[in-house]
């Protein structure tokens, strides 16, 4: 199913009877009165939980306005100051909040309707206890008792929006909001007039029974909600579907999906400065009206009463564009959120100036008209861009976040003690506009936000249903989006995998398979969508808690911790499985029997191994985790074709045991031999998915690579452009040797490595290595630089013995080498990385010349820029010349790690498996790229390569190695016909060992 995100649209729409506005004229207002009715409001749905959470409400506004009149006469009554008044009312609410957080986490667990309906017995006792409190520090307790009951507050919100569909939670929320105010305007009335009769204790007596009787009428008659059950009956659902429940997060899974929400995040970091200052200025108005205006408590409480009918008109007034934006434009109620708060700062700031009575009253009841739409705009907003999972965790959170701001009472009270009320009010109005201004930032995240949140419900959907069917939906990856820091890497991604099927992950390099990978496996935090296994969402937890569920990733290139051993390399990844012996026992032996060069290893350090090697026995710790999802990334990397044949037959023999595989795999040719379904990616989306005998058929898809035309690209290399003449070249002569090898041998403790190896490469020519991991191909390539040193033979260069210069000097006399992983600056850009491979080439290396910009520095700078410029054309890398190297793809770094070696303008090069990594069709290119960096650079290359397509169309002669020692040497058919490369080597499989070449 498609959901619908273009934000004029609105998926979630209610009948025409639900649709709110606020027209200007008389006969409309008498309209939206009429729509506020509670069957209006609801759109037809039960009004009950409605009715009887709004009279709850109302207690509540009774209990909060009856404090706020009463105040003065309960400060004369103990004989406190304000400043003991605020310090007490702050940490009475940081008390309150430490108890929000794991109330709301239990709301998304257990019943919130009996939480609902503990917390208002709780504040029927705490309100009778109020009026029996005999000191100052007595009623303190009771009134953090009585806030207590009223951290229910996020679990009423909960329960309205699991009750409510989301088109008519601006209507519902707004009617919650006018039970409140109801609640506030009753209160000051009836407080003051029995205050003015009795005494200010009897209000708080006459409040405790009708909030311990809807607390018994609360739990009788109404139902438990399903979570989410709202959004998933608007995405269309079955009844089924939308009455099924997920389970609820661990306490850390929450924490994760509430700080995913960017929107809430904003709100976050405004709350301490909105509810802050608040907190200290609405307690004390009733003190600023008796000690500025000397008001007794009757015209104090006339004036708060009046508050209320002017809200509840704020109320209607606005409900309408509020409803009306909520549905369309949910982002513009940002704007809306952020106008009105600036206008309670500035009414604020005018009361504490004000030199009348009246006037003061007046900009009091603009507060009131403009905060009366700021709550239920807010409330309703929060409760769509929240999963409805986390829904009660997430907003008791904000709870914790008000904490900073309590801070500000005794500040407050400090300056109003010893300046005036109204000096305390004016330094608290820059505070509550900061907040304002941080709210109103939070626009443009709203509608992802709620995207993400309708993700999570699609996915649900998709994963149920197709169960429902008997098509069991392993993996369900629905509008994924993700990011490393401001770099967005998966756009709007959807993503199915049946269970047992096998799919081969294809695209060009820096397309998102490694990415998404990750994503799956909890390795990279998604900053959008939702990722369902098997019917869980598993978007936001750890990567251990995916491993448990059977999520295993074989990562690209190395996996290994190089410096444990094979055994105990091995026994970590049976970690999960520590207590069942016979398991890890059979397991492991059953990845020795599959790769027996580990049992010959087992005790080496598992940094000493090939890279094919550590593949293996990267491979083979995954076998080892019991995998329902294996996740195989560059499965053929750095590996022998004789061992990648082996190892498909093993993920064909795990797909037919009934393991769900994703292959990603640069060589279309080796996915696609055990893949039924292909799915190809570009640029962060998915371009195609379907059968793979289809995608065969589709040659605009395969072709379409990076590297495409990198063959032919513009400038030169050598020197200046110049092409650099064949050293020692005379007309009629045989070539020169360039590097020749003279009885070269290694061993590392008992294992001979690489034992009498002689080889001579003449200059011009190119000459192929091959042969299986562990043959020492690597290991010679290491003596050959200066990495290690051989115990017996020589190395000469042009002549000239080069076996005991350290790597740097080799490289400066021309000896240049690549490795099998690129060695590049991460924290550096592309032109950045070229740009240090060319600083011997820098003629004026002064800091100071530099810094002062002197001509002689300017242009040998400028030299460097042009040759960088060459190369980068030539690499066809324009597109990500200012890209730091960190957020390159595998392939990507290759070829800007392939332009660093050009850029040392090599004599002789080494090319450690330039192709590992790189897209097949990018494969294809890198053939004629290198003929092209031979030819302008006149250098001899020797290259290690496991494609045999692209060895032998680029080689002059290919060297067949085989445990460390020359086997044969001749032309690449010779050379691939010979019996031991054959058996040793290659094996059968023409697709491992052409893994470029005509795919179509």
């Amino acid at each position: 199913m498609t959901l619908v995100d273009e934000p004029d649209v609105d998926p979630t729409a209610a009948p025409p009877a639900a649709d709110l506005e606020a027209p200007a004229d008389a006969g409309t207002m008498r309209r939206t009165l009429h729509e506020l009715r509670p069957s209006i409001v609801t759109g037809g749905a039960p009004v009950v939980p409605l009715v009887l959470l709004s009279l709850l409400n109302i207690v509540d506004g009774f209990d909060a306005g009856a404090i706020g009149v009463l105040l003065p006469e309960i400060r004369d009554y103990f004989g406190v100051s304000i400043t003991l008044i605020t310090v007490a009312n702050s940490l009475g609410g940081v008390l309150t909040v430490l108890l929000a957080l794991p109330l709301g986490y239990a709301s998304d667990r257990w019943n919130r309707v009996w939480l609902t309906s503990i917390g208002a017995v709780i504040v029927g006792v705490m309100a009778l206890c109020t009026g029996f409190a005999w000191t100052f520090f007595s009623l303190a307790a009771f009134r953090f008792g009585a806030g207590m009951g009223k951290t229910a507050t996020p679990v009423h919100n909960a329960l309205l929006a699991d009750y409510y569909p989301p088109s008519a939670r601006g209507a519902v929320f707004s009617f919650f909001s006018l039970s409140n105010r109801f609640g506030n305007f009753i209160a000051p009335l009836a407080a003051g007039l029995l205050a003015g009769i009795f005494y200010w204790q009897v209000p708080f007596f006459v409040l405790g029974i009708p909030s311990v009787v809807l607390a018994i009428v609360i739990a009788l008659r109404l139902r438990e909600p399903v979570r989410g059950e709202q959004e998933r009956r608007a995405l269309g659902l079955s009844e089924q579907a939308a009455l099924t429940g997920e389970s609820p997060p661990s306490w850390t899974e929450s924490w994760r999906i509430a700080k995913s929400v960017r929107t809430l995040r904003r709100f976050w970091f405004a709350l301490p400065f909105l509810v802050g200052s608040l907190q200290v200025i609405l307690p004390v108005m009733g003190i600023f009206y008796a000690e500025v205006f000397h008001l007794g408590p009757g015209a104090r409480g006339t004036i708060n009463a009046f508050d209320e009918p002017l809200a509840m008109v704020g109320l209607v007034l606005g409900i309408g564009f509020v409803n009306r934006f909520l549905r369309f434009r949910p982002s513009r109620v940002i704007t809306v959120i952020g106008l009105l708060s600036v206008g309670i700062g500035g009414s604020f700031a005018l009361i504490a100036v004000s030199p009348t009575v009246w006037m003061a009253v007046g900009f009091k009841y603009v507060i009131a008209l403009l905060g009366a739409i700021l709550g239920p705009a807010t409330t309703a907003l929060m409760t769509m861009v929240i999963p409805p999972r986390v829904r009660g965790f997430a907003l008791s959170v904000s709870a914790v976040f008000v904490v900073p701001g309590l801070a500000l009472g005794p500040l407050f009270g400090g300056i109003a003690d010893r300046l005036g009320l109204r000096a305390g009010i004016l330094l608290m109005v820059p505070v509550y506009l900061i907040g304002a201004l941080i709210i109103t930032s939070a626009g443009s995240s709203v509608d992802a936000d709620i995207r993400a949140a309708q993700a999570a419900s699609a996915a649900s959907f998709i994963a149920r249903e197709s169960k429902r069917q008997g098509k069991a939906k392993l993996l369900v990856v629905r509008d994924l989006d993700v990011h490393y820091d401001q770099v967005q890497i998966l756009f709007n991604l959807d993503f199915e995998v049946d269970e047992g099927e096998v799919i081969a992950l294809l695209g060009t390099n820096g397309a998102g398979k490694s990415t998404l990978l990750r994503a799956i496996s909890g390795l990279t935090t998604a900053s959008n969508g939702a990722i369902f296994f098997d019917g869980e969402d598993i978007t936001f937890l750890p990567p251990s808690a995916h491993a448990a569920k059977g999520i295993i990733q074989v990562p690209g290139g190395r996996g290994v911790f190089p410096n444990l051993t094979v055994a105990e390399n091995l026994k970590l990844a049976a970690w999960m499985f520590r207590s069942d012996d016979a398991y890890v026992a059979s397991a492991t032996e059953s990845v020795l029997e599959r790769f027996p060069i580990l049992r010959t290893r087992w005790s080496e350090p598992a940094g000493n191994l090939s890279g094919g090697e550590q593949q293996m026995l990267t491979l083979g710790q995954a076998f080892l985790s019991k995998p329902r999802l294996l996740m195989i990334d560059e499965l053929s990397l750095g590996l022998a074709p004789v061992i990648v044949e082996q190892l498909l037959r093993i993920v064909q023999d795990i797909a037919d045991a009934g393991t769900t595989i994703i292959l990603v795999e640069q060589s279309v040719n080796v996915a696609l031999t055990v893949a039924k379904r292909a799915v190809f990616m570009e640029k962060g989306e998915v371009k195609f998915s379907g059968p793979t005998a289809e995608l065969m058929s589709r040659p605009d898809i395969l072709r379409s690579v990076y590297l495409k035309g990198a063959g032919g690209g513009g400038g030169s290399i050598a020197g200046y452009g110049k092409q650099r003449s064949l050293v020692g070249t005379i007309p009629g002569a045989p070539p020169a040797t360039a590097l020749e090898l003279k009885g070269i041998a290694k061993r590392y403790g008992g294992i001979q490595v690489v034992e009498d190896v002689n080889i001579a490469l003449e200059e011009g020519k190119v000459l192929g290595l091959i042969g299986p991991n562990g043959a020492g191909k690597t290991t010679l390539f290491d003596i050959i630089s200066g990495f290690v040193t051989p115990d017996e033979g020589e190395i000469r260069l042009f002549g000239e013995d080069v076996t005991s210069l350290p790597p740097d000097q080799r490289a400066k006399v021309g000896l240049v080498r690549s490795f099998q992983d690129a060695r590049l600056f991460p924290p550096l850009t592309v032109t950045e990385n070229i740009a240090v491979a060319l600083e011997q080439y820098l003629t004026s290396k002064s800091t100071i010349g530099a810094a002062l910009h002197l001509p002689n520095v300017r242009k040998a700078e400028e030299g460097i820029q042009r040759r960088i410029d060459r190369l980068i054309r030539l690499m066809n890398l324009d597109e990500m010349r200012d890209k730091f190297v960190r957020e390159l793809s595998t392939g990507s770094r290759r070829i800007v790690d392939l332009a660093c070696v050009m850029a040392c303008d090599p004599k002789v090069l080494l090319l450690d498996e330039p192709s590992s990594g790189i897209a097949q069709r990018e494969a294809e290119e890198l053939g004629a790229l290198l003929q092209r960096i031979r030819w302008e650079t006149g250098c001899s290359i020797l290259i290690i390569e496991h494609d045999m397509n692209l060895i032998s169309g680029v080689s002059d002669e290919l060297l067949a190695l085989d445990l460390g020692r020359v086997v044969t040497r001749g032309a690449a058919k010779d050379v691939l016909e010979h019996p031991q490369v054959v058996n040793s080597y290659l094996g059968t499989s023409e697709e491992v060992i052409n893994r470029s070449g005509d795919i179509g």
